[in-house]
């Protein structure tokens, strides 16, 4: 009787793992392709940017070569779009998946669905020094500050700037950048007195730029930051849901964030 209880008990386990490590069920063009088109911007080191010999890297190229990996080893073609049009091109079809540094906002949720796979916060980067004394956004009154277009901290900024004409004070002027490396280089001329940029990209160009910048506002607002499918995919949002629940599961998720020095981002 133990010997067949032990023997059902191993069935029911094998059961389990091949229900959770089952392959992911996905659209049939994709089914019969040999590649998967991603969108991204790749211009936010380290989540996805271009490395000194123009080859993609960082954490969203990673994780889109395994996905692509796991949807039945697929080729990656990765069609680079500034972050504004990013949703637009995901919209026209132009890739199957957005897979940047996609905040996960309700507006967003309205036109795409949204699987997440890290977290994500703001900060301001200052000259090293912080001559102006920039501590808080209030600090940043009267001050020129450098935002990636489209991004949601230029968002938080614009309307901070409220709260500034409200309080009696000098609103702060946004001077918005396609692109993070063009920001750090205005800040490092001093075209900017500040970056309103990503935590992670506020960390990765201290690293490779040391003693020039340093954090004047450090982390706040906090939110999820995900892949963005479209409406019409559900089955591919499904599958990608699947794909970094197992990624999870047998540990490849935590080493891919441990890689990047993003463990503090990880999911809960």
């Amino acid at each position: 009787m133990t010997r067949h209880r032990l023997s059902c008990s191993l069935l029911a386990l094998t059961l389990v793992a091949g229900f959770t490590q089952a392959a992911p069920q996905i659209p049939e063009r994709l089914a019969k392709a040999s590649k998967i088109t991603y969108c991204g911007a790749l211009d936010t080191p380290p989540i996805g940017f271009f490395d000194e010999a123009q080859k993609p890297k960082g954490l969203t190229v990673d994780l889109g070569a395994e996905i692509a990996k796991r949807l039945g080893d697929k080729k990656v073609d990765w069609r680079v779009v500034p972050f504004s049009g990013l949703i637009p091109a995901l919209l026209a079809g132009q890739c199957d998946l957005l897979i940047d540094q996609l905040f996960d906002k309700p507006e967003r949720r309205q036109v795409i669905d949204i699987v997440n796979y890290m977290y994500s916060s703001q900060a301001v980067v200052v000259p090293a020094g912080n001559k102006a004394g920039i501590h808080t956004l209030d600090d940043l009154a009267g001050k020129k500050v450098a935002v990636l277009n489209g991004s949601t901290i230029r968002t938080l900024l614009d309307a901070h700037n409220e709260e500034l004409k409200k309080a009696g004070k000098a609103p702060m002027k946004l001077v918005a950048y396609n692109s993070d490396t063009d920001a750090f280089q205005a800040l490092r001329l001093g075209q900017t007195d500040a970056y309103g940029t990503t935590v992670e990209t506020a960390a990765y160009y201290q690293g490779v730029a040391p003693g020039q910048f340093e954090t004047g506002v450090p982390a706040f607002a906090r939110i999820l930051t995900g892949v963005g499918v479209r409406k019409d995919d559900s089955q591919l949002s499904a599958a990608l849901t699947q794909i970094l629940a197992d990624m999870r599961g047998d540990g490849s998720y935590a080493a891919l964030m441990a890689k990047w020095h993003l463990e503090g981002d990880k999911l809960d």
